[in-house]
């Protein structure tokens, strides 16, 4: 039963999730556009049916032997190009989109996976609790944010030590990164 629910929790708090969530979210509250909220949840289909094509493709091509890339040859792989979508998409986002929002959630997300990689010779940082920091300093100054936020990061803590993926010290680095990127994208804008 627990480790059902911690696979759970684990799901529905995957990076792309809660990264997309805080993104639908944060545009609802600066009163965006039906046609813009719209674009929004395409473009965000969009880059989650490319990430997800892609994972798909190196496991039925044998390459890969899970679609989470369990091993740590695989997770380079997967984040270096989880890091370039998200920074050619931000690129992308500044130069086409009307709101400088999404180019600076891309942005910061792209450089989080970066701070992962780089970190990632000593630490396997957890991008769980770094995205969930990110989704919540995004929503900041919100207290219901901050609230769901701490909900959501305790939830992910327990899930993640549960799962044995993560130490303690991974998933705070995590939070940190995220903290980080967060009051960049708050500097940006």
């Amino acid at each position: 039963m627990k480790r059902n629910a911690a696979r759970l929790i684990s799901v529905l708090a995957h990076p792309f999730i809660v990264s997309a969530a805080a993104t639908l979210i944060s545009a609802n509250n600066h009163h965006a556009s039906p046609a813009l909220f719209r674009a929004l949840i395409v473009i965000l289909l969009v880059l989650g049916a490319i990430a997800v094509g892609f994972a798909l493709w190196h496991v039925r091509t044998g390459q890969w032997q899970h679609i989470d890339a369990v091993h740590p040859a695989e997770r380079k792989i997967l984040n270096g190009f989880l890091a370039a979508l998200l920074l050619i998409s931000s690129i992308l986002a500044w130069k086409y989109f009307p709101e400088p929002g999404l180019a600076y959630g891309l942005l910061v997300s792209g450089v989080a996976i970066l701070i992962a990689m780089i970190l990632s010779p000593w630490l396997k940082i957890s991008l769980h609790s770094c995205f969930a920091a990110v989704a919540a300093g995004i929503l900041w100054p919100s207290m219901m944010a901050i609230v769901v936020g701490l909900i959501i990061t305790t939830a992910v803590y327990w899930s993640r030590l549960f799962l044995h993926r993560h130490t303690s010290s991974e998933l705070l680095t995590g939070s940190m990164v995220g903290v980080v990127c967060a009051t960049g994208y708050h500097f940006l804008g």
